[in-house]
């Protein structure tokens, strides 16, 4: 058996050191000088090995009472790494939606795309719902799902809803696959809200004078300021049918002749996004102002608002919102690029969710049909 003037004389090598205690307790040293103690066994003729800890932080006498309390896990055929998993399985299942929450947090949804919404969205649940976050999760079943559906319901719109019932699923399939926590889905069968018909508002052009005029900026001039910026990014919305996010975030680096490149868009893939003449032109009044970013206005949020105070504010137009752009742009596109060039130039993975924002006016299509231009 070692003792302390042993240890503490240990001085550390080019090599790692072990020396031994007895009856499975080793001490190993190395090259840096640290201590270790670990213990080294063999069970069913495989050899193992557990760490207990760092010398002296764990004293000798401490190192040996973990050493036999090993050797009686051993006796009764139980290595540290099962008894380990065993007391992980135990305390997994006495796990409460709410710390099911918390630690898909921590392990998952930061690493997801958009993670800080999902987060966010997370958190607002917990503090919502707090019964049955205190619910063990194997106790969660179709009726709180229900329930949390129907709350839901009272406060948001179904769309919101079936985004949030998503989530949801997206946590519980981590309990499942991950975890190993449950054998099913408690959304299994629960009902979707029915989607509220898509929006199809669309901009006139009285509307854009208005808002250009509210904004005090005409299209010839470098928007300095940020508020100028966010009159600027409507009218560069409307030329290429790019989001407030991808129009913030634009990097003079990914700008070329005649394309910007957008290479994190909303659905996980880069994308290039084709220049008309008009919108080079908008380009170009931005040169100057960074060196990195096309816009000094970098935050999508502050341009909605930006947007939501002229237009709700100031002018008064109802139902108005940023995104909007994105539908009078896809469907001004659509008069000149068949549905799959379209496609490319949107982002949209497929058709059905690319014509939610293809909004022609009964007179328009009428005078298409009539070869009217």
């Amino acid at each position: 058996m070692l003792t302390k003037q042993e240890i503490d004389a240990i001085k550390p090598t080019d090599k790692l050191q072990k020396h031994s205690d007895g009856n499975m307790l080793y001490i190993f040293t190395s090259p840096t000088g640290r201590k270790v103690w670990k213990v080294l066994f063999t069970h069913d003729g495989k050899k193992g090995t557990t760490t207990l800890g760092e010398y002296p932080a764990l004293s000798i006498k401490e190192a040996r009472l973990k050493r036999d309390e090993i050797k009686l896990m051993l006796a009764d055929g139980v290595t540290p790494t099962q008894k380990l998993k065993e007391e992980e399985q135990k305390k997994r299942k006495g796990m409460t939606l709410g710390e099911l929450m918390l630690q898909y947090i921590k392990e998952e949804a930061q690493y997801r795309k958009g993670s800080k919404q999902e987060v966010a969205l997370i958190k607002s649940f917990i503090r919502e719902f707090p019964k049955m976050m205190q619910k063990p999760l194997v106790d969660i079943c179709q009726l709180d799902m229900i329930e949390f559906r129907n709350q839901r319901l009272k406060v948001v719109k179904p769309a919101t809803v079936k985004r949030d019932l998503g989530l949801l699923g997206s946590v519980f399939k981590y309990a499942r696959q991950e975890l190993r926590l449950i054998t099913g889905s408690p959304l299994t069968d629960i009902s979707k809200p029915a989607e509220s018909e898509h929006r199809d508002r669309r901009i006139s052009q009285e509307e854009i004078d208005a808002i250009l005029r509210a904004f005090s900026y005409y299209p010839t001039f470098q928007p300095i300021n940020k508020k100028q910026q966010a009159a600027w990014a409507f009218i560069f919305a409307l030329e290429t049918a790019m989001r407030a996010g991808e129009i913030t975030s634009m990097r003079w680096e990914h700008v070329a002749d005649d394309y910007v490149l957008l290479p994190d868009t909303k659905n996980g893939t880069s994308r290039k996004v084709p220049l008309s003449k008009r919108a080079k032109e908008l380009l170009e009044l931005m040169k100057g102002l960074h060196e990195e970013t096309v816009c000094t206005l970098t935050n999508p949020n502050t341009l909605s608002q930006y947007f939501w105070q002229i237009t709700s504010e100031k002018l008064k137009i109802e139902d108005l919102r940023f995104h909007d752009t994105r539908h009078e742009a896809t469907t001004r596109l659509a008069q000149i690029l068949p549905v799959q060039d379209l496609a490319k130039v949107t982002g949209h993975k497929d058709i059905k969710t690319l014509m939610k924002y293809y909004n022609p006016t009964a007179s328009e299509l009428a005078d298409r049909i009539n070869g009217v231009k």
